[in-house]
């Protein structure tokens, strides 16, 4: 009898140490279980980073700004200098340089010396300029381009009209096709100031003609060609160059003119060539125009 007894307690022994063992494992598991976030807490938590992002960011642009501001009181003694040249790198918290660039000199007129201040950080490439105004400078371009698609500039005539002009030029980061661009800055008639930017893609520059010719962004043998015309600070446009297609979208052979973009609704003034005008076989992009990429 009291064997029994003594198997049956045993027994319920054993049941409820299973159930607490199975109960511990569940709460186990349902701690390892991710935990779904509710939308109201994911976007909690990207605003939580973005501002964070944002703060950092303003931080540096003060930086930033104190760099510039240093390196026009280095500039400013110098200011009746025809040439200066000085670079220096400025630390910031021990974390990264600034590299600090300073140059005078006569570089768009004979008679009128600009000042150009140019901050390369590791995110990206800031270029100022200053015209002489009294015995201060006056800013007349601020470009800033992304350290990743920064290629270079130059200091040429672009519009044709005998001044030489500021260009910077870049190529895009992200994008499956061709992405060549520049942005153009305009001397003005006084020699001292500049326009405000202008903005292509793959351009090629006739300044002769005052003309700029270029291929659109888009797949090889998919896309078009553009013509612009200089028109003091604006530009005009004066054609687009593209496959004619059939229904199917299947090129015929034939070559299309018009002022409007291919996949514009208004067809009208269409001018339907055997072959492509000779004028923008030269053009830089003319093979990924046509589909013949190396």
């Amino acid at each position: 009898m009291k064997a029994r007894i003594y198997i049956k307690a045993l027994a319920m022994m054993l049941l409820l140490s299973c159930g607490q063992t199975n109960e511990k494992k569940n709460k186990l598991l349902d701690k390892e279980k991710p935990v779904t976030k509710t939308f109201e807490q994911r976007e909690k938590e990207r605003l939580k980073k973005r501002a964070e992002i944002e703060k950092q960011d303003k931080i540096d642009s003060l930086k930033l700004d104190k760099v510039l501001f240093d390196a026009l009181k280095v500039a400013t003694p110098e200011i009746n200098q025809k040439k200066l040249e000085k670079k220096y790198n400025v630390r910031f918290d021990n974390e990264y340089n600034v590299q600090v660039e300073i140059s005078i000199d006569n570089y768009f007129t004979k008679n009128n010396p600009h000042l150009i201040i140019r901050r390369l950080s590791p995110g990206n490439v800031y270029i100022d300029i200053y015209s002489k105004d009294g015995n201060k400078f006056k800013k007349v371009v601020s470009h800033k381009e992304w350290t990743m698609t920064y290629m270079n500039d130059t200091i040429r005539d672009i519009n044709g009209d005998g001044l030489k002009d500021f260009v910077v030029n870049w190529y895009g980061a992200t994008g499956c096709c061709l992405k060549g661009f520049s942005d153009i800055y305009l001397l003005r008639k006084d020699k001292k100031e500049f326009s405000k930017g202008f903005e292509f893609i793959n351009p090629t520059f006739s300044p002769q003609e005052k003309t700029i010719r270029g291929v659109e962004y888009g797949h090889p043998g998919q896309t078009e060609i553009y013509k612009y015309k200089w028109n003091g600070e604006t530009v005009d446009t004066l054609e687009y160059v593209y496959y004619d297609t059939d229904k199917e979208g299947k090129k015929t052979g034939k070559i299309i003119i018009s002022k409007k973009r291919a996949y514009s609704k208004n067809k009208k003034d269409i001018q339907k060539l055997n072959s492509i005008p000779d004028e923008y076989k030269k053009i830089e992009g003319f093979d990924w125009f046509t589909g013949n990429v190396p």
